[in-house]
């Protein structure tokens, strides 16, 4: 690999479109549109301020390669080259306060510190240990596209599991959190096709990958949606086929986690119900339950013939009779009515103790 390190003119350095942290409209579009994106998503303004300010530091060179078009393309340092042609011309974009930083700014450097590499796949251990293994990580759904770049490039002679462990390789992961990462994108990507499900005010900005990778990590939600098989083992390969996921499940296991009611609240409610969630499409009565629109918890209430109800039910009878005893005062054995109901609880509790003792 050859990297060499130079000076060079802003001007000729061209954003990657293929640059994970970007929506797919956006890399669909022009330059502007990309600076307009990193400007008002990224905190643009903290980073102009800090080169405006003290200038671009040598230490934080960026990373370029040449594309097929021998244009010279950032791999490593979006922002950074975002932030420069501001400085340079704020007119890029429609913020009076980037204007603002402009005619403040002490330094409006012409030239950047480069890392030039031969090609892409040079710099993508460097940027995988960056932003995915090291301090500055990027959010989930970029870090799912960046190892779906790294996955592409492995060999596909290889077989699926073979090439996941290449990708750890590459950027020291664990092979089984490439294709938990590769899974969710899979799934992911099919609902972005669908167009989110015409869920209202859901798209990639709102849609809150880092919650659905949890989800899909979930053995009874990867099955509803087709991860996982009927004899419950995972199908390897979705992120080359999503053929294997079943749209119908997918769609409402989006409406489930995504789709508001008027108060803004949502059938899973909370993340941390997507256990419960994944106990309810395992279970005919509290899949039906959901289906109806009601929350978890109101499901889960619904739900036959699992261990959940039962404790659920317990502790209900539970606090019952301990807020009956609160009122013992008030009983004698004389109270006819009331030897009557105590005596057939216990002859309730005697079933089910009998039941935990012989099973």
């Amino acid at each position: 690999m050859n990297i060499e390190f130079q000076q060079m003119s802003i001007e000729d350095i061209h954003f990657d479109r293929l640059n994970p942290r970007l929506p797919s409209a956006v890399q669909e579009g022009t330059e502007s549109d990309i600076i307009e994106y990193l400007a008002l998503r990224t905190r643009l303004e903290d980073l102009m301020s800090s080169i405006g300010e003290n200038g671009f530091f040598k230490g934080e060179a960026i990373v370029v390669t040449r594309d097929d078009s021998d244009r010279v393309i950032v791999l490593e340092g979006n922002r950074r080259l975002a932030a420069l042609k501001l400085l340079k011309e704020s007119s890029l974009v429609s913020r009076s306060k980037f204007e603002t930083i402009s005619k403040q700014a002490k330094h409006r450097p012409d030239t950047v510190p480069v890392y030039m590499v031969d090609s892409r796949e040079d710099a993508w251990q460097y940027i995988g240990f960056r932003h995915i293994s090291g301090v500055q990580r990027w959010d989930p759904l970029a870090k799912a596209r960046y190892l779906k770049l790294l996955f592409k490039n492995t060999s596909s002679e290889k077989q699926v599991s073979d090439r996941y462990r290449d990708v750890a390789r590459e950027i020291g992961g664990r092979s089984n959190s490439i294709q938990r990462n590769l899974d969710a994108l899979a799934a992911y990507e099919k609902i972005e096709d669908e167009n989110f499900f015409e869920i209202e005010d859901l798209d990639e900005d709102t849609f809150q990958f880092g919650t659905f990778y949890t989800a899909a990590g979930n053995a009874n939600i990867a099955k509803f949606i087709g991860l996982r098989n009927d004899e419950n083992e995972v199908v390897s390969g979705a992120i080359l086929d999503n053929d294997c996921l079943n749209t119908k499940h997918l769609k409402e296991l989006t409406t489930w986690m995504f789709d508001k009611k008027p108060d803004g609240s949502t059938i899973l409610g909370e993340s941390r119900n997507i256990s419960k969630l994944g106990e309810l499409l395992a279970d005919n009565e509290g899949l039906s339950a959901l289906r109806t629109g009601l929350s978890i918890s109101s499901a889960m209430e619904k739900m036959g013939g699992s261990l959940t109800a039962f404790i659920s039910d317990m502790s209900k009878a539970t606090d019952h009779l301990k807020q009956a005893n609160r009122n013992l005062h008030s009983v004698s054995h004389n109270d006819e009515e009331a030897v009557k109901i105590v005596k057939e609880a216990e002859k309730v509790l005697k079933v089910t103790t009998k039941h935990l003792q012989n099973s």
